[in-house]
């Protein structure tokens, strides 16, 4: 597909459009434009230049001046279009993450998203010239080298470019959005070069065993403490710990757990530099998207296990809390979770680790991808896929070969 300038210079060539035509054309666009915002009158000189006065607010008057009528209107369109044809990728960059800093401040985006993009920034971008250039005179084909570079410089895998590629999204919206561009030249570039495959980890790495969710369970049941039955529920309904752990009584209905709200790090970024505050709950899930606010059946364990945390906590208004009753948070659960696996002899695995082995076991019983994805709060069944390791131990599935071949 051809860019915004090759289809000019197609046509041109074609002699579908006229050159004149076309610069008559800008002329009188860039007059109108001057005319709806100087107040001041335009005089010519006896040596045949015309000169104009402006003011900004907070500004000094300044005086601009061209050698013909044209090139003065041309030189006030530029004053008064706010510097537009001079935005860098760098320019636009500061004018998103500063309104990001201020969304993470709102709680409308976690600021570990923020904190991640300023990182990709100062590896991937802030070094490159590109980022230099202005915008309106960076081509689809710059473009193009600079992303396929990209790939090869730092060998990614397909889903790290799409992470990295975020904020050069953003800057191209901003840039549409403030009519510096009229088309968007990102929408047309390709990538020439292989993205780097990623290997999956062995399964017993990635969730939990049937053995040793055997020994786990046997052991937090025997606790009888809160931190236990936080953990036997996780395993239960496969939410997020930051989902997990700002769960309260009023969210469970007619045997269903309702998730809409999570608890995330609180940071402010203060003169460039991050101030960790504590957690605090927003109302909203993870990419705040749709299918993150959702309900999941309780099973007949869970059940079981909701009774015995009402018994224990039974005027807070939070599912799980600490010993001193205010709400759990992520950190002590996963504190806990890794206590308890040592205690009970297992290979501690992280928090993450508790939602594969849902969906694995969910998968494993036959309930369908589509369905699974629904309660593990994917957009995308796809994304779900990559949840489905295989729980079974090695020496299970050798068996199974040892039968079928």
């Amino acid at each position: 597909m051809l860019d915004a300038l090759s289809i000019l210079q197609e046509a041109y060539e074609c002699g579908i459009l006229d050159a004149t035509e076309v610069a008559i054309k800008i002329n009188m666009t860039k007059e109108n434009y001057v005319k709806e915002r100087h107040p001041y009158s335009i005089s010519s000189r006896k040596d045949g230049r015309f000169i104009a006065t402006v003011r900004k607010e907070d500004e000094e008057r300044q005086q601009i001046a061209a050698p013909s009528y044209v090139e003065l209107i041309s030189k006030l369109y530029d004053y008064y279009n706010d510097r537009k044809s001079d935005y860098t990728i760098s320019d636009l960059y500061e004018m998103w993450v500063e309104k990001r800093g201020k969304q993470s401040v709102e709680g409308t985006i976690d600021i570990k998203t923020v904190k991640r993009d300023e990182q990709h920034w100062r590896k991937y971008y802030a070094d490159n010239k590109l980022v230099m250039i202005p915008i309106k005179k960076i081509t689809t084909k710059m473009l193009n080298d600079f992303l396929n570079d990209s790939i090869t410089t730092f060998k990614f895998s397909r889903k790290e470019f799409n992470n990295m590629k975020t904020i050069l999204n953003a800057v191209y919206l901003i840039a549409m959005d403030k009519e510096i561009l009229s088309v968007n030249p990102l929408l047309n570039t390709h990538t020439d070069v292989k993205f780097r495959s990623i290997q999956k980890k062995k399964d017993g790495s990635r969730l939990y065993l049937e053995k040793e969710m055997e020994v786990l369970e046997d052991f937090l049941y025997q606790q009888e403490t809160m931190e236990a039955y936080t953990i036997l529920m996780d395993f239960q309904i496969g939410t997020r710990i930051g989902e997990l752990v700002v769960l309260q009584k009023e969210d469970m209905l007619d045997g269903e757990v309702y998730i809409h709200k999570m608890e995330i790090v609180d940071e402010e970024r203060v003169d460039g530099v991050y101030i960790r505050k504590g957690y605090k709950v927003v109302e909203y899930v993870k990419h705040d998207i749709s299918a993150g606010y959702r309900t999941i059946p309780l099973s007949k364990k869970a059940k079981k296990i909701l009774e015995e945390v009402k018994k224990l906590s039974p005027d807070s208004e939070y599912l799980f809390t600490q010993a001193n009753g205010e709400k759990m948070t992520s950190r002590s659960f996963n504190y806990w979770l890794e206590k308890y696996c040592r205690d009970a002899g297992i290979t501690f695995k992280s928090s993450h680790c508790i939602r594969r082995t849902f969906a694995r076991r969910l998968y494993a019983k036959g309930m369908p991808l589509e369905e699974i994805s629904v309660y593990m709060g994917h957009e995308d069944s796809n994304t779900t896929k990559g949840y489905i390791y295989n729980y079974n131990e090695i020496e299970k599935n050798r068996a199974y070969m040892d039968k079928a071949l």
